[in-house]
């Protein structure tokens, strides 16, 4: 089943109820075949295993095998299993051992995994909102995107 509705508590149950779960608990998938032009703003997961091409503000990134992306990409996470050409600024960076990566990545913890292949440059910060690099902020119709994604605390929704 895609949507769980959380469960009403019933006269005589005892415990408490479950809360809500978090909006974007379910990836969002482009999946092989699939092509995409234009900018994607995600407070959730996005799984990519066809190509995308413009610029990408998620909470988490999954860049699969045989998937491509090129634009610049702002993430909590970011897992890089197939071709990544432009930018990526993110908090958690792999590079898996699929990866393609030419591209210049600013990030707070990475791993490259053996048989990754990275050309570009890359910088460590101690935290990515404090980075005030020129060249890696979004045109400003995003801007306001990033800002409420990294601002929200919790974000509770239902499939009604």
């Amino acid at each position: 089943m895609w949507f769980k509705r959380t469960q009403s508590k019933r006269p005589g149950d005892s415990g408490s109820s479950n809360p809500t779960p978090r909006r974007g608990s379910i990836p969002s998938i482009l999946s092989a075949g699939f092509k995409c032009e234009g900018d994607i703003v995600s407070d959730g997961e996005v799984h990519i295993i066809g190509s995308h091409t413009g610029n990408l503000v998620v909470h988490k990134l999954t860049l699969g095998e045989g998937g491509s992306i090129i634009g610049t990409v702002e993430a909590e996470a970011a897992v890089i299993n197939g071709n990544l050409s432009g930018r990526l600024s993110a908090v958690s960076v792999v590079l898996g051992p699929t990866a393609s990566v030419t591209a210049d990545i600013v990030y707070v913890s990475m791993r490259m995994e053996p048989g990754a292949i990275y050309e570009g440059y890359s910088r460590r910060v101690d935290s990515i909102e404090n980075f005030s690099g020129e060249g890696l902020r979004l045109a400003q119709p995003q801007r306001p995107q990033i800002e409420k994604i990294r601002n929200a605390e919790t974000v509770a929704g239902n499939a009604d």
